[in-house]
């Protein structure tokens, strides 16, 4: 979360612009449920070195004036351990105003997760940042950035490019299909790393790679993952379906058993309902 925001919040922006697209007459609050499931669990491309799927309950409501709240559950399973609840988030921003050019929003985050999770992400507390995107015809440019606070506080930056391309399935309506190919680049500090060491050590009991991450390493702001994502959205009314294929490739790992990373292909995918 992907911190990182997890994809369904890409998924839940994309399903708000094609709500846009087909109905801009009338501003109301609307409240969103989306339930997704996640083949492949990552956190800047990092994991543990178990495989690990996921569910994801996802409420949001947002006001007229753009002031919004979001809370998430995540429920994970793997060859080792059957589902269960690992955690959960709870998100409050603002949306900018959107344009015909420019759409935004700042947020803040805090995360709840089980002490015995193995995720990499587990060892975040808050996060905050800004996302904006500025639209063009050939192409959209995303820019973010963001601090991640666990002990220690990380910087993260985001830049992306996406094209999203809507198909009205009947014409003054809300029913449309969406894709929207997606390249986005992560950067940023990995002071995370050090604590999540010190957590699988504790869990485990045993020491756990590299007892001292270089300083240097963990401080530098570095390019720290690759990601391309295909989502497709079908929107029919109220209701929505979609699916999203993603290739994901780390870079930049630490040197230490505390960091683990492949390229990896996954798949999300999940139903939706917006009032």
């Amino acid at each position: 979360m992907k911190q990182n925001r997890l994809i369904a919040a890409l998924v839940l922006s994309l399903l708000g612009y094609v709500a846009t697209a087909q109905d801009s007459s009338q501003k109301k609050p609307v409240f969103s449920a989306t339930v997704a499931y996640q083949s492949y669990v990552h956190f800047l491309g990092r994991s543990d070195s178990v495989s690990t799927a996921a569910a994801l309950p996802i409420v949001s409501y947002q006001l007229k004036n753009g002031l919004y709240a979001q809370t998430a559950a995540i429920l994970i399973h793997n060859a080792v351990l059957p589902f269960q609840l690992a955690g959960g988030s709870i998100e409050t921003g603002y949306h900018f105003p959107e344009t015909d050019h420019f759409s935004g929003n700042i947020f803040a985050s805090k995360f709840l997760y089980k002490d015995q999770s193995m995720l990499p992400q587990s060892v975040l507390q808050y996060q905050t940042g800004i996302n904006t995107t500025i639209k063009t015809k050939p192409v959209n440019i995303s820019l973010a950035g963001d601090l991640k606070f666990s002990n220690q506080t990380d910087i993260g930056l985001t830049g992306g490019l996406d094209h999203l391309f809507i198909v009205p399935l009947k014409k003054g309506e809300a029913k449309a299909v969406a894709l929207n190919p997606t390249y986005t680049a992560y950067g940023g500090t990995q002071r995370f790393i050090k604590q999540y060491e010190e957590k699988q050590q504790n869990i485990v009991g045993i020491p756990v790679g590299n007892p001292q991450v270089r300083e240097e390493q963990v401080n530098r702001i570095s390019l720290l993952a690759h990601e391309f994502t295909m989502p497709v959205v079908l929107v029919i009314n109220k209701f929505n379906a979609f699916i999203s294929p993603s290739y994901v490739v780390p870079v930049n790992l630490i040197n230490s058993n505390g960091e683990y990373g492949r390229n990896t292909f996954y798949v999300t995918a999940g139903i939706g309902i917006r009032l």
